[in-house]
């Protein structure tokens, strides 16, 4: 289950969820904090119950956040995070002497070249999506400085 997943099952429920700088998840009932633990953890013994508030939170609730967090820890870390896309772009003089911003729609690749082919003015909706992986691979082809000032993320509809 994908951290955006989790927060919003718990949030159905009722609960809420505070994360911190250091990684750290709280779930509230309310004011209460009733669950803290790292969301990087793969074990559910490192799930730390409040025994303080935990009488604010009736039996079956109880159960209810523990099994959505138990299906939360059990799932491997590398799915729980969504891995960011990013797209390329360029400002071009295509259309006239004003620079556009153009994507990068389509790639030719070989043995020593990389040819980007743009699509039209501001146009997203064709746009080539990369991992940060495959823009390192692709690195190895075209300057990664280049690349780098040419990535924009893609703003997933889940953030």
């Amino acid at each position: 289950m994908k951290i955006n997943e989790f927060k919003k099952k718990l949030s159905r429920y009722g609960f809420s969820v505070a994360e911190s700088v250091d990684g750290l998840l709280t779930i509230y009932l309310g004011k209460y904090p009733l669950i803290t633990f790292n969301q990087r953890s793969s074990m559910f013994t490192d799930v730390k119950l409040n025994l303080n508030t935990v009488q604010e939170i009736d039996i079956e609730g109880l159960y209810t956040l523990l099994k959505i967090t138990k299906e939360y820890v059990d799932t491997p870390v590398k799915e729980r995070f969504p891995e960011k896309k990013y797209i390329l772009f360029a400002m071009r003089c295509a259309e006239g002497p004003v620079p556009i911003k153009q994507y990068v729609d389509a790639m030719n690749i070989s043995t020593n070249n990389v040819e980007f082919h743009f699509g039209f003015a501001n146009e997203k909706a064709n746009a080539m999506e990369f991992t940060q992986e495959e823009l390192d691979d692709l690195s190895d082809f075209f300057p990664k400085d280049a690349i780098d000032a040419m990535r924009e993320h893609v703003e997933d509809m889940n953030d």
